[in-house]
């Protein structure tokens, strides 16, 4: 509760007067009356609930009576520190793990901003005797998972609540399990893999007191030592259970046991297993030798392409050397074609030479010279067929002239023999 003030005008004409103020929310249940018997012009309101909207009406009386109510005003009272917080709950209580629970405060008094909670041994364990202060914030679930406790301790948990500052505890206390009636630990663990699974296998302990209801499994870092609840409401005919490492923190490896729970509570774990890393198996296609393999089939491709290109190349050359050699030998049969015409043409030449030298004895025993005899020189001495070399121009040129002696040749005769 807040003493809150509020300043309210009345007449001072009027020897009594009567203040009568009340919740907004709940007028029948909070309305109540403040007197005044001299006569004032202000009063205080105490004991008013913080950041509380109240509505407040005066009237005047006097012997004759009550005067009529004034129309009632609104105000709000300033932020105060809260009530208590509700009843403090414990579940799922283990040997070293309690889930802490609790209700918001009765009367917050203002815009909660969050809670404190305190707990500590209420005897030293080992001589020591640590208290923990745990800050939880206002928007926050109203629960907290606390794991670092020891095995059949009994321990105090205090909680407060804050607006602008903090309000009256609350308190409980509980002792860890295994409790009285709760089963034997389970066999020791056994993991195996496959793949991005685990499966969890193990035996069945003491039932205890009751039959085993369930089984849970817990799990911790290898690295950092608190157990945490994993996998819960476990069938009790099983004795083996297997989930996907995407619940585990990738690359951390961890240790494993299995609790059993009856109508008495959890009973002692089992033993921890051996620690397993929850690194996934990369797909082959991200192994090193993958990535190895397909660096080695490209190189092999690509020599391969370098050598085909060698190849193509070098078979490029030779065709092209081989295309030379074709057109130098088809020259080189030309130019026998052409020795070998004019080898031809030679009997032709003699034979020529011989009927002009025969016209030309006949001519020079009958007296008689023609044009044709005395513009013909003396033929040269004919060379060796063999040492001529002979172009298509001169070849061209020969085989054009050879007709027009001959014909000059064979027509001299019959012109003679007529004269005759």
């Amino acid at each position: 509760m807040i003493k809150s003030v509020r300043t309210f005008e009345t007449s001072p004409s009027k020897p009594f007067d009567q203040i009568f103020f009340w919740e907004a929310q709940r007028q029948n249940e909070t309305e109540r009356v403040k007197t005044l018997f001299l006569p004032e012009n202000a009063v205080k309101l105490k004991n008013l609930t913080g950041y509380t909207a109240y509505l407040v009406s005066v009237l005047a009386f006097n012997a004759a009576g009550d005067g009529p109510r004034s129309t009632p005003i609104k105000g709000r009272t300033q932020q105060a520190a809260p009530s208590s917080p509700g009843s403090i709950k414990f579940s799922e209580l283990t040997t070293t793990s309690v889930n802490v629970s609790w209700d918001p405060p009765l009367f917050p008094n203002g815009i909660l901003e969050g809670y404190r909670l305190i707990y500590e041994p209420c005897m030293p364990v080992d001589g020591v005797s640590k208290i923990v202060t745990v800050d939880v914030k206002g928007n926050s679930p109203l629960w907290l998972k606390v794991k670092d406790l020891a095995e059949g301790v009994t321990y105090r948990f205090r909680i407060r609540a804050k607006t602008f500052t903090y309000g009256p505890e609350v308190e409980a206390n509980i002792t860890t399990g295994p409790g009285e009636g709760a089963p034997g630990p389970p066999g020791e663990p056994f993991i195996s893999r496959y793949g991005s699974a685990i499966t969890i296998h193990w035996s069945s302990g003491d039932p205890g007191k009751g039959p085993i209801t369930r089984y849970v499994i817990e799990a911790r870092p290898s690295d950092e030592g608190l157990w945490d609840i994993l996998i819960k409401d476990i069938p009790k005919e099983v004795t083996s259970y297997t989930f996907s490492m995407d619940i585990l923190k990738q690359g951390v490896s961890y240790d494993f046991r299995v609790i059993a729970v009856n109508d008495y509570g959890y009973g002692t774990p089992s033993a921890p297993s051996p620690s397993v890393s929850a690194q996934k198996a990369n797909p082959f296609y991200e192994e090193w030798w993958f990535l190895v393999v397909i660096a080695l089939v490209g190189l092999i491709f690509i020599l391969l392409l370098v050598f085909v290109l060698i190849i193509r190349g070098q078979s490029k050359k030779y065709a092209k050397k081989s295309d030379s050699g074709s057109n130098s030998k088809s020259n080189a049969l030309g130019h026998g074609e052409m020795v070998s015409l004019d080898e031809s043409s030679f009997p032709a030449l003699e034979l020529n030479n011989r009927r002009l030298s025969v016209k030309n004895s006949f001519c020079r025993k009958n007296g008689i010279y023609t044009s044709s005899s005395m513009s013909l020189p003396r033929s040269p001495p004919r060379p060796s067929p063999g040492s001529l070399h002979y172009s298509d121009e001169d070849v061209t040129k020969y085989n054009d002239l050879i007709p027009a002696e001959s014909s000059s040749l064979t027509e001299k005769p019959s012109e003679i023999s007529d004269s005759q």
